[in-house]
């Protein structure tokens, strides 16, 4: 059911100075803004307005008006999106309180998973009680993971180190020879409870009674009922719960990359196009192994965060092909602004402008990319002024990332190139192959990474911190 919702990107306009601006409703200039706002189901928003949370301030209340504004793309004026930003911004708020409650209850579950692993270490059997306490803290711990990406609402990294030991401890047969000490006595996962709990008490999301260590037993009933009402909203109707995350550890350490079979990080892009991979790819085939040998040794059940280098690189690789094929197509597009017809040329930035929606939709962390569409989608479709403006900004951005894989600190080094005769620029056959090429591109990622998202791993890393409060 989730991963059928389309999580649909409207890109209402950009505060830059480098465009022109456009006239609200009321006729007034304003300069152009622009935020990634995601169109929300009303089943999820509905999940998450009717959680009890343990704040005992007056509740973040998501009102029929935010639903209508949040569940369309429509957004007619700034006053509209201004409004859609104030109901996104409620949203994160209360996708924060419930987080907050989660990481008491967390916190608490953590002294009890600490108790019954060091019985099974000492050499003690599953007893019926505990493989269903064990059960349950992961059930609850698989909402969560699931309800946050959805919404590219912030989780952190003590959230995936936590379910990740309990993915762990529930296959405790399995990874039995390779648990030696206690992964719950994880100094960095405590560490990282401790502080965000400290920080929701600091912003009023919880009382400052949620630091004492029996808060949850006091509150057993709203603890309870969080997670009973999340289970049975209309949202987690189809949600089938205790499965088995195999596929999602693959996602997380890079499984389907260490073969890399289709070629995804280093093929070629397009005829005329070159970039030199050959120093790049000796990084990843060096850092492939070294993670091979950390998910083999299941290293990462004692610390899911020790090996984080490959994965940082992968998602640099990963940018810097976006941005080169963005380039390329913006450079072909540039070049036949003054060959094609209008008609043609019209169709033609169409499809630039979806690919580019498209990408933005996949790389959800990078705003510079949303700019780009924003001037791209206010661009007159023959002023080449304002896209030679984007594509000298494209090709710098790539060629920084590009500088930054190849451990280069001047940004002399142009690693670009591309060349192309007038005949293959004076019909629109060529741009439309390099588009059809990055559409092919961009689904063999997201089938990398299927039945999860990209986005999963980006969350998982933690470079997913959008917030509609800094716009407002």
């Amino acid at each position: 059911m989730i991963g059928n919702i389309c999580a649909l990107l409207l890109c209402c306009f950009a505060i830059t100075s480098s465009i022109k601006e456009i006239e609200s409703a009321g006729n007034s200039k304003i300069n152009p803004t622009r935020f990634i706002i995601q169109s929300t189901h009303k089943n999820y928003l509905r999940a998450v307005n009717n959680l009890k949370t343990f704040n005992k301030r007056p509740k973040i209340v998501i009102t029929p008006t935010d639903e209508k504004k949040l569940s369309t793309t429509d957004c007619d004026s700034i006053n509209e999106y201004r409004l859609k930003l104030k109901s996104r911004d409620k949203l994160e708020k209360k996708g924060r309180d419930v987080m907050c409650s989660f990481c008491v209850i967390v916190q608490s579950n953590i002294m009890c998973l600490k108790n019954i692993v060091e019985e099974l270490i000492s050499g003690e059997t599953f007893i019926s009680n505990e493989s269903v306490k064990i059960k349950h803290f992961k059930q609850e711990a698989e909402l969560i993971v699931a309800l946050y990406p959805v919404e590219n609402l912030q989780t952190g990294k003590w959230l995936w180190s936590y379910f990740l030991k309990l993915i762990a401890i529930r296959q405790y047969d399995d990874n039995k020879h390779y648990i030696h000490e206690n992964p719950f006595e994880d100094d960095q996962l405590q560490a990282g409870v401790s502080d965000f709990i400290g920080n929701c008490v600091q912003e009023k999301y919880l009382p400052p009674a949620a630091v004492e260590p029996d808060f949850v037993t006091k509150n057993t009933s709203t603890s309870d009922k969080l997670f009973t009402d999340l289970r049975d909203s209309k949202w987690f109707k189809d949600f089938s719960l205790d499965r088995n995350y195999d596929a999602l550890l693959d996602v997380l350490y890079l499984k389907p990359f260490w073969e890399d079979q289709r070629q995804l990080l280093f093929r070629g892009i397009t005829q005329g196009f070159d970039v030199d991979w050959s120093r790049v790819r000796q990084r990843h085939r060096k850092e492939m192994g070294i993670t091979r040998a950390f998910v083999e040794n299941r290293t990462w059940i004692h610390n899911p965060y020790g090996r984080l280098d490959h994965q940082h690189l992968l998602i640099k690789i990963i940018d810097a092909r976006l941005y080169c094929y963005i380039w390329v197509i913006l450079y072909v597009y540039e070049k036949q602004s003054s060959l094609l017809d209008e008609p043609t040329l019209e169709e033609i930035k169409d499809l630039v402008h979806d690919v580019i929606n498209e990408t933005v939709d996949l790389s959800i962390k990078d705003e510079f990319l949303v700019v780009i569409l924003s001037e791209l989608r206010l661009a007159k479709t023959r002023d080449v002024d304002d896209i030679k403006d984007i594509l000298a900004r494209v090709r710098a951005k790539a060629n920084v990332l590009l500088d930054d894989l190849n451990g280069t600190k001047t940004t002399e080094i142009d690693w670009l190139s591309f060349d192309v005769d007038e005949v293959q620029l004076s019909t629109s056959r060529l741009i439309k192959i390099i588009i059809m090429d990055f559409h092919f591109y961009l689904n063999s990622l997201k089938s990398y990474c299927s039945p999860y998202e990209y986005k999963t791993l980006l969350h998982f890393v933690d470079v997913v911190k959008l917030s509609a409060a800094r716009y407002l």
